[in-house]
């Protein structure tokens, strides 16, 4: 993967990684914390620093090691580490328990992203397939 393709893969994660980190909390405030009926403005900038931590471990797929199983797991460990870790520090959860579901929550966010950059790249091998299909003839 050169750079242009990491920063573009690293941009999309971001949004698609700030959404649903968004869309997560809302969830959870509602099934967990149901008196929460706002956040405040400072929790938006949280979730924006929380989202580019998040895409760091990407940078994973820029070495040259051969086998991408390893590095999507090499990718899933430091995803849960530095996560982890920082939603510790803003308050994102507070005991053993809400890590526990905090961990859940990042491996399904990590699962639809994954799932979202599979049919993004899909969709663009379709296009690019049609250009050569048009330009051979």
């Amino acid at each position: 993967m050169n750079k242009k393709e990491l920063m573009h893969t690293m941009l999309v994660e971001y949004f698609v990684i700030y959404n649903l980190s968004m869309m997560c909390t809302i969830l959870f405030c509602y099934f967990n914390q149901p008196q929460i009926k706002m956040l405040s403005v400072s929790y938006l900038g949280q979730v924006a620093v929380f989202s580019l931590l998040a895409c760091l471990p990407t940078i994973i797929y820029s070495f040259k090691l051969q086998n991408v199983i390893v590095k999507d797991i090499l990718h899933t460990i430091f995803l849960e580490i530095i996560l982890l870790t920082a939603g510790y520090q803003i308050g994102m959860y507070q005991d053993f328990l809400g890590g526990i579901f905090f961990f859940i929550t990042i491996i399904i966010v990590d699962i639809l992203v994954r799932l979202f950059n599979y049919i993004n790249d899909c969709r663009m091998t379709i296009e690019i397939n049609k250009a050569l299909k048009s330009r051979k003839g």
